[in-house]
């Protein structure tokens, strides 16, 4: 009973002292998650292998704490994606701007494009001399009204003559 026991015994130590060299050889294969470097003014940066976080961790009051270290470059692939996006975007709408007023040439003819429902057309030669009648017509009136006043005052030399 006692050698049954005694073998036992040896095999179940045999057995625990080849499965903790298992584990052993494991860890040793496996790196572990955080990596570990001194930081000068004293602590460690620790660098989370699996993340890319970084972390200073220091001694403080007879306790370890870790605070997350900022990172540069964090969140600018975010801003890049976002600013290409708008500038693809802006091109866009020039285009569609230079097409509107240019008008598009690729057709072989001069062809124009409009937006749907513009009616937009420059004035003719003719409107523009209306128009310019009629400013002319507004000040001759102006002036005349100006006379008016100035006489009605007595023309005393007070004022701006006109």
């Amino acid at each position: 009973m006692f050698g049954k026991a005694l073998i036992s015994a040896v095999a179940g130590g045999l057995l625990a002292v080849a499965s903790s060299g298992a584990v052993a050889q494991t860890a040793k294969e496996r790196p572990g998650r955080y990596s570990m470097s001194p930081a000068d003014g004293g602590g460690f940066v620790r660098l989370d292998t699996e993340t890319g976080a970084m972390a200073l961790c220091q001694r403080r009051d007879a306790e370890w704490n870790c605070r997350e270290m900022a990172e540069p470059g964090r969140g600018l692939g975010d801003e890049v994606e976002r600013l290409r996006a708008e500038n693809q975007r802006l091109k866009g709408e020039i285009r569609q701007m230079e097409d509107m007023v240019v008008g598009d040439k690729r057709g072989g003819g001069e062809r124009r494009a409009e937006r749907p429902g513009s009616t937009f057309q420059l004035p003719s030669e003719q409107d523009v001399d209306q128009a310019m009648t009629y400013v002319q017509r507004m000040m001759r009136k102006f002036r005349e009204k100006l006379k008016e006043l100035e006489s009605e005052t007595g023309g005393t030399g007070k004022g701006t003559p006109l």
